[in-house]
């Protein structure tokens, strides 16, 4: 038997991205599965294994023996979700954004403090190896640029739908602040941005953003966010870090680094993407080990204020203090 019993809900593409990892993990395994759609938590059931599929997730929470629940569904829904998960003595991993507004999270870190749940965020980000070896390289930059530009979401994305989803810099950025805050290791004190609803006219949510945050230690961050096309030579997700006369350029999906030290430059790789089966690990390891992840509840609320602050600098056209 696992030691760590878990129950998924929203088993659409990430929710079984996620079942995939815990099946390479011996410690833990899903039992229950809950969406709106019945027939897709049935289809996890079957692929995945456990015990029951459900198209309510209020089954999972009164479930006393699931210890943890992964949040996987549409934004708007992770809030009320995460604080039901907590009240009910569940820990959680819920998938980015931790919420879509300040309220939001901070409601639901109120709701994992009282309760005394694990929360962790799934910045996946976090856990590639080249992010955390270009940390330990330079550990105090002074400059850094992040970048996650994407080719035209689809108007019938539901992640661009304005309520469910937020639009690309709302729904997405936050793993890029995410990095960017990570790796300056200072948080952001004000921001400057300029973009708007660029690729989408007319609709409500910004789909473009590029900002200038300045930190409490005094160094700058770059971040540029958006659709108007893939990046073909630094692909989707792009990092640069300057500092004490040193450089790293993060690219290719974040599986290549090039570290320059002042005199001799070299470029490493990773034959695969592993933030995803790594970040199942860190959760499942700190439940079992009766600690704090790598990544809380506060690290999800910082990530969003960061991008909603840059959202009020693009329509006020001033500058936002944290």
């Amino acid at each position: 038997m696992p030691s760590i019993r878990l129950g998924l809900i929203g088993c659409g593409g990430l929710g079984r991205v996620h079942a995939d990892c815990i099946a390479r993990i011996p410690e833990a395994a899903f039992c229950a599965y809950a969406d709106r759609v019945e027939a897709s938590a049935q289809a996890a059931l079957k692929d995945f294994g456990g015990q029951y599929a459900v198209p309510d997730a209020d089954r999972i929470f009164s479930d006393p023996d699931i210890d943890a629940v992964y949040i996987c569904t549409w934004h708007d829904t992770h809030a009320p979700l995460a604080i039901a998960a907590a009240r009910a003595g569940k820990h959680i991993l819920i998938e980015k954004p931790l919420a879509l507004s300040i309220q939001e999270c901070e409601a639901v870190a109120k709701a994992v403090e009282s309760s005394g749940v694990t929360l962790m965020p799934a910045f996946k980000m976090r856990f590639y190896p080249l992010i955390r070896k270009a940390r330990e390289f330079i550990p105090q930059p002074q400059v850094l640029v992040g970048q996650m530009m994407d080719n035209r979401w689809g108007d019938d994305n539901w992640a661009q739908d304005p309520v469910k989803g937020g639009a690309n810099v709302h729904s997405q950025g936050c793993h890029t602040t995410d990095i960017l805050r990570y790796l300056a290791g200072s948080e952001p004190a004000q921001v400057w941005a300029a973009g708007g609803t660029l690729t989408h006219p007319g609709h409500p949510c910004i789909d473009q953003c590029v900002a200038a945050f300045s930190l409490a230690n005094g160094h700058a961050i770059s971040w540029i966010q958006g659709d108007a096309a893939l990046g073909q030579f630094t692909s989707k997700f792009f990092f640069e870090i300057f500092g004490g006369g040193r450089s790293v350029q993060l690219y290719d999906r974040l599986k290549k680094a090039t570290f320059f030290d002042g005199s001799q430059t070299w470029t490493e790789e990773r034959p695969e993407e592993e933030g995803f089966q790594l970040e199942n690990r860190e959760f499942v390891s700190a439940l079992l080990e009766g600690r704090q992840p790598g990544i809380t509840a506060y690290d999800g609320l910082q990530a969003t204020r960061m991008v909603l602050a840059a959202d009020r600098a693009i329509r006020t056209g001033e500058v936002q203090k944290l």
